[in-house]
């Protein structure tokens, strides 16, 4: 249970009506001894409670609770039998929230939903915690309709179990990735804070409780969540706003510690963020120790920063760090007697593994990327650029690069052997382009399921899940938000370009398996996408003209090919027209900050203009050949030649090979 949930109810025992002064006093004594931490001692206090009340469901919850801490929150299940024996008394069902009818029956709830929020069932808890949201407004309104009956039914649901309740909201939103939602509740907090700070003009005080005495605490946690939402949300410059304001009060904490880093992560200030993270490691180890349960989350992050720099040894050193914590702590807590509530939490195994898989990808690691990225994919299985990650995964092995191509030893594959000599000189012709097929029997050797007809299958399934971007949906594109868990949303300009992505890989896919019609079609669907990158439709123009002339359409695969429409570097850009992530202009300080040439994770070939038009050469000039029309075939294959410069692949010597033959020189 967690620490804000200690106190949620002994308030409750003291304004019942039927107890008695003494009963109150002890009501008040036991309230001090929990939060003291003498939970035997508050056990004792409760039972002599008990024995003038007997079977009050506020005593019974309150012996519950207190017997739960004396077990440190271990005997989850025990405790939740007796608030399911406490609900019947009650009246309600605790599987059941539409049974919430009552402000007495809150407290079961909202406890349910604690307990629930420790064991990741976030859309379950979020249920039950909309209903008491709701149900807190209902009475709100129902104080405007008549106002003589507002302080009875404040002092039936407790002010401290509101706020709670709140709080609660605003955490699962962002648990369930709807940062929208959490900014909404986090503007409704402020709003009451607002007017619990200011001296009340209705003549009526507030109830003596805990809110009374910590204010600033309360404060900065509504902070902490604003910009933990406006991260979230990638909105930078109110963040940074609120983060000076938050800083300014002086409170510490391991939250704010890794929302500053997190604010600096998201600027590409990544040697600050690895400042923020480390220094404060070395400063004060009571916040971040690696000694503690939040270790594997601070490996995780150094590794984010560390590939971020493109330091890819340091980073996989880092999350293989992070994974063998995550790994201790649940052993740990898996050889205890009694399993803690905490350990739901702790587990982050799903979320490394993802991060771990992402790394190995890009570091050109693909089997150890699938295996991890499959493991994820169960439980993440709504993340459409997941599947997009494993189908590269099954692309990088069945051809990891184009680099082989220009070896000597593919060149020299083109010619097999020399026959005979002077006029009965002869070349026996090869196949220079063998990498592919050997590559991919060897290495799928290790994971069956590694293949090209596996990536064109989730693929597929990526399409099948792209949400339906309509017109009004681009003209919100700066709010609108797609969940991508265990990332944070995305929006509408990185979901067009995910989708161009999908597109890409699966009409290359289908020319890997020669399916002719689907990858016509995929590159069709891409042409036709508005706000595709130039270098999303200058590959789909290949890949369209590649299938076409498998067609025997050679007509139309001549008409895609087109070298005017590359001009300059930005034809062959990947960037998308929508700008996703709200950058500051300037710099936030005058400090001096090491600055590291920002580079691309993945460098993406060809990148100048004249290789781009040199490729498209070649792809007319074999056209060209096959239909032996020598002439344009030349002509074409010449400026291929110019343009490409000295280092050629192999193939195109195969062609020249294949020219000459049809031009007769032997």
């Amino acid at each position: 249970m967690s620490e804000d949930n200690n106190t949620t109810t002994n308030n409750n025992s003291e304004q019942c009506s039927v107890f008695s002064e003494q009963d109150k006093e002890l009501a008040a004594k036991a309230k001090q001894e929990y939060e003291g931490g003498q939970h035997d001692v508050c056990l004792k206090t409760l039972q002599k409670i008990l024995e003038s009340c007997p079977d009050d469901p506020k005593v019974l919850f309150n012996i519950a609770l207190s017997e739960y801490a004396m077990s440190s929150f271990q005997k989850t299940d025990i405790f939740k039998t007796q608030l399911n024996k406490i609900a019947e008394k009650l009246h309600c069902s605790l599987d059941n929230v539409t049974t919430l009818e009552e402000p007495d029956q809150c407290t079961l709830f909202y406890n349910t939903a604690v307990l629930l929020y420790h064991m990741r069932q976030y859309q379950s808890a979020l249920l039950i915690v909309e209903k008491l949201f709701r149900f807190i407004g209902q009475i709100g309104k129902y104080y405007y309709l008549n106002k003589q009956k507002h302080f009875f039914l404040v002092q039936i649901l407790d002010e401290t179990l509101s706020w709670k309740i709140c709080l609660l909201l605003c955490e699962l939103d962002l648990c369930t990735f709807q940062p929208e939602n959490a900014l909404a509740t986090v503007i409704h907090l402020e709003k009451l804070f607002s007017e619990r700070s200011s001296s009340p003009s209705n003549g009526l005080s507030h109830s003596p409780n805990m809110l009374n005495d910590n204010l600033e605490i309360l404060k900065s946690k509504i902070s902490l969540y604003k910009i933990r939402c406006l991260l979230m949300l990638k909105s930078l410059r109110t963040c940074k706003k609120e983060l000076k304001q938050l800083q300014n009060t002086n409170i510490s904490s391991t939250s704010l510690t890794y929302a500053r880093a997190n604010f600096e992560y998201f600027k590409e200030n990544h040697i600050r963020a690895l400042k923020i993270l480390t220094n404060n490691q070395q400063t004060n180890s009571s916040l971040i120790s690696v000694q503690t349960n939040s270790s594997h989350c601070f490996y995780n992050n150094l590794s984010c920063i560390h590939f971020h720099l493109h330091k890819s040894a340091f980073a996989l050193f880092y999350m293989r760090r992070a994974l063998t914590e995550n790994n201790r702590l649940l052993i740990e807590q898996l050889n205890s007697n009694d399993k803690q509530l905490i350990i739901h939490n702790i587990n982050r195994k799903y979320e490394i593994l993802y991060n771990l898989g992402i790394q190995l990808l890009f570091k050109h690691q693909p089997l150890p990327a699938f295996e991890c990225l499959v493991d994820v994919i169960h439980i993440y299985s709504n993340n459409i650029r997941l599947w997009l990650r494993l189908a590269e995964c099954c692309i990088m092995i069945y051809r990891s690069s184009n680099e082989d191509i220009f070896k000597l030893e593919e060149k020299l594959k083109c010619v097999l052997q020399s026959i005979g000599s002077g006029f009965h000189h002869k070349l026996i012709l090869g196949n220079c382009n063998t990498s592919t097929s050997s590559k991919k029997s060897t290495i799928t050797n290790g994971n069956e399921n590694c293949s090209m007809e596996f990536a064109l299958f989730c693929l597929k399934n990526a399409l099948t899940s792209l949400p339906i971007i309509t017109e009004a949906d681009l003209q919100k594109e700066e709010t609108k938000l797609y969940p991508a868990p265990p990332g944070n949303p995305m929006r509408i300009g990185d979901m067009i370009g995910l989708k161009c992505s999908i597109l890409t890989a699966a009409a290359y896919v289908s020319l890997c398996l020669n399916d002719f019609v689907s990858a016509k079609n995929y590159a069709t669907t891409l042409l036709e996408e508005p706000r595709a990158s130039s270098g999303h439709k200058y590959l789909a123009r290949l890949y369209l003209s590649e299938s076409l002339l498998a067609m025997n359409k050679i007509e139309l695969a001549l008409n895609q090919l087109d070298t005017e429409i590359i001009k300059n570097e930005n034809d062959l850009s990947f960037k998308m027209p929508i700008t996703t992530i709200d950058k500051e202009e300037k710099p936030d300080t005058p400090e001096a900050t090491p600055s590291i040439p920002k580079a691309d994770l993945v460098t993406w070939l060809p990148r100048d203009a004249r290789v781009g038009q040199a490729i498209v050469y070649y792809n007319i000039a074999a056209i060209y050949a096959i239909t032996n029309d020598v002439e344009k075939a030349f002509k074409h294959f010449n400026l291929f030649v110019n343009l490409f410069g000295k280092t050629q692949p192999a193939h195109s010597f195969q062609l020249k090979f294949y020219l000459d033959l049809l031009d007769g020189r032997y």
